[in-house]
């Protein structure tokens, strides 16, 4: 496909300065240069078309562009009308691009995506734990568990899955989460350059994790509350050179108080 002297120019200007989740390849050129242009309606009607045929069903491009476009068009009220629905799509179609794509061979496509959409999602989970209510639990524990499928290898996220289910009394689903996290974290504990490897979201989700959790057990049981604590005190308790979220004294604090 030849592609207009426009399309190459913002291609190469994503490309340099960072900002494009799409560059690294050239399947699906139809959909990419679609979400270039910003027509994110028709790569949204494009990419679920790919979903749905048998050639093409089992790639996980075309779910990551549904899930792309849908978001774009969840942020932007000219497409309320026609696409209501728009933000959970995006969601169930990141997680169905992470499902699709096991080995994660489109990460440097996908990862700033899913990075800059689970912050969001962190900010409606936190909104409804801040209710505590069995409702607002149960809903927070959904969102929670889409945050899992958007990025399997993130062990914070399972770990407040786990402690979300255990609110909504999903006992054997938050014991089998609680206990695969835990025994992860506990490897990540002996590896101080563990941060460094770790996505602004996979650090932010894992420091509010650990807090949540060692509150709840903070006046049932302290010494608990302190075990959770440690397994990120090599990572949040003081200022770390690779902490990509800002830095503040309160798991210091938290820790201290125990």
């Amino acid at each position: 496909m030849k592609l207009k002297l426009k399309h190459i120019f913002i291609l190469f200007f994503f490309l340099f300065k960072g900002t494009s989740p799409i560059y690294s390849q050239e399947e699906y050129m139809d959909l990419l240069l679609l979400f270039v242009d910003e027509k994110y309606d028709i790569c949204f009607s494009k990419s679920m078309k790919y979903t749905q045929k048998d050639k093409t069903k089992n790639h996980p491009l075309p779910y990551l562009y549904l899930a792309m476009s849908s978001f774009e068009m969840s942020q932007d009220h000219k497409y309320t009308n026609l696409h209501p629905k728009a933000y959970k799509t995006a969601i169930s179609f990141t997680a169905k691009y992470r499902k699709k794509d096991k080995v994660y061979k489109y990460k440097t496509d996908a990862a700033p995506f899913i990075d800059k959409f689970k912050l969001i999602l962190m900010e409606d989970i936190e909104n409804y734990m801040m209710e505590k209510t069995e409702s607002s639990y149960s809903k927070a524990a959904s969102i929670s568990k889409k945050t899992c499928d958007m990025d399997p290898d993130d062990y914070g996220a399972k770990l407040l899955y786990g402690h979300l289910c255990n609110l909504t009394k999903n006992k054997s689903t938050a014991k089998e989460y609680l206990k695969i996290s835990k025994e992860k974290l506990a490897e990540m504990a002996e590896n101080k350059f563990g941060l460094k490897y770790l996505t602004k979201s996979q650090q932010f989700i894992l420091r509010y994790s650990l807090t949540e959790l060692a509150s709840f057990y903070q006046t049932k049981n302290p010494a608990q509350s302190k075990e959770i604590l440690e397994l990120g005190k090599h990572f949040f308790y003081a200022e770390n050179e690779d902490s990509k979220i800002e830095y503040t004294q309160d798991y210091k604090a938290f820790y201290d108080r125990l």
